[in-house]
């Protein structure tokens, strides 16, 4: 059963502290001694705590592991013009693919933990504090006291897509081997394990190798064309891969002109050990393949406010779907679900993402 934002705080606070008072609970979270009692009960009845004395029942989660930056985003009022000033809406807000997926996976219930490098600095206090609040365990990040926190510099057109953008992500060559190392327990306890092509290639590999002989589905996030190279000799261990069309012809190194040139791609990952390929087409859906299932699945339909995020929150959903054991393809039409929610808000995470607004849009379930 789900847990309210509430009783996540509370079995947060009870794990970190298991001979803790419910006089305590209340004053640290700001309620009476009578609903920290309620939420209680209600996590003993929900599974989560197991009996008196808090012995709490030791949950498998997701951990998600990439960049964390700050995004700032500009959209023009008009018809962007180039080498020019343009007047426009500018928005500053925490991002970072991975810290967008494990947002959003918080926003549907699901227990995840983050595993990222942040700068010592006003920015990375931002971007933990906030994650924090959504519900991420941000306990494993790092902070860096020799690099600043990421910046994603991007702009937009008039419609809400990307027209050109910049992204400052070195300190991410901190989310190393030694680092992943000290990590070791929280990966091999997850349930699924995610992550983004922006941490360092030799990190990729090692997490891949992990999470390969013991067992754990991966889901990965090629992120760019260029980042997406870094892939290629892990294609084997990949269980999940969302690429759009042109991160296919990276990691492929084959031209997709047309639906039958995406599908010899498609082909070519598959050969090499992918079991399940998500195409992101935009305005056109997805494509899927895997050995059960080789079909295009239509978006849910919406006006676009901002695209940025999209992808993050298709690839959340779809982690949403398998973690709650649902079919390859509602998984993914649960992605296409989120991915339409968050397209129609001005957002890169729309905080009104939930799991019942899923669960509404996609009718099989």
């Amino acid at each position: 059963m789900a847990l309210t934002q509430r009783e996540k705080e509370i079995l947060r606070l009870i794990k970190k502290n298991p001979m803790i008072s419910q006089e305590e609970l209340a004053k640290m979270l700001g309620i009476s001694r009578s609903a920290v009692a309620g939420h209680i009960a209600n996590l003993m009845k929900k599974g989560f705590i197991l009996g008196r004395g808090y012995v709490v029942r030791d949950l498998k989660g997701v951990t998600v592991m990439g960049g964390a930056n700050i995004d700032i985003k500009g959209k023009p009022y008009k018809e962007l013009k180039q080498h020019t000033s343009n007047p426009g809406y500018i928005n500053i807000a925490p991002g970072g693919v991975g810290r967008n997926i494990a947002h959003n996976l918080a926003q549907l219930n699901v227990p995840v933990t983050f595993l990222s490098v942040v700068g010592n600095d006003d920015e990375g206090r931002r971007l933990l504090e906030e994650t924090r609040q959504a519900g991420v365990n941000v306990e494993q990040v790092v902070i860096s006291n020799t690099r600043r926190t990421g910046i994603y510099l991007a702009i937009l057109n008039a419609i809400g897509d990307m027209d050109i953008a910049l992204s400052g992500m070195d300190i991410l060559e901190e989310l190393n081997i030694q680092y992943l190392e000290s990590k070791t327990e929280v990966i091999k306890n997850s349930e699924i394990v995610v992550f983004d092509a922006n941490i360092p290639e030799e990190s990729i590999r090692y997490v891949a190798e992990l999470c390969y002989n013991n067992n754990i589905p991966v889901v990965v996030e090629p992120v760019s064309i260029d980042k997406a190279q870094k892939l290629k000799g892990v294609l084997d261990k990949i269980d999940y891969i969302t690429p759009n069309k042109e991160e296919l012809e990276s990691i492929t190194g084959m031209s997709v002109a047309d639906d039958e040139d995406m599908k010899k791609a498609v082909k070519y990952l598959r050969d090499r050990g992918v079991k399940n390929v998500i195409v992101t087409l935009g305005e056109r859906g997805v494509y899927i393949s895997s050995e059960e299932l080789e079909k295009f699945i239509e978006p849910y339909r919406t006006e676009i406010v901002d695209a940025t995020g999209a992808g993050d929150a298709l690839t959340a959903g779809l982690v949403y779907g398998i973690f709650n054991g649902y079919s390859l393809e509602v998984s993914v039409k649960m992605g296409l679900a989120a991915a339409s929610l968050t397209i129609s808000s001005p957002y890169t995470v729309n905080p009104f993402l939930n799991e019942n607004q899923l669960k509404n849009m996609v009718k099989e379930i």
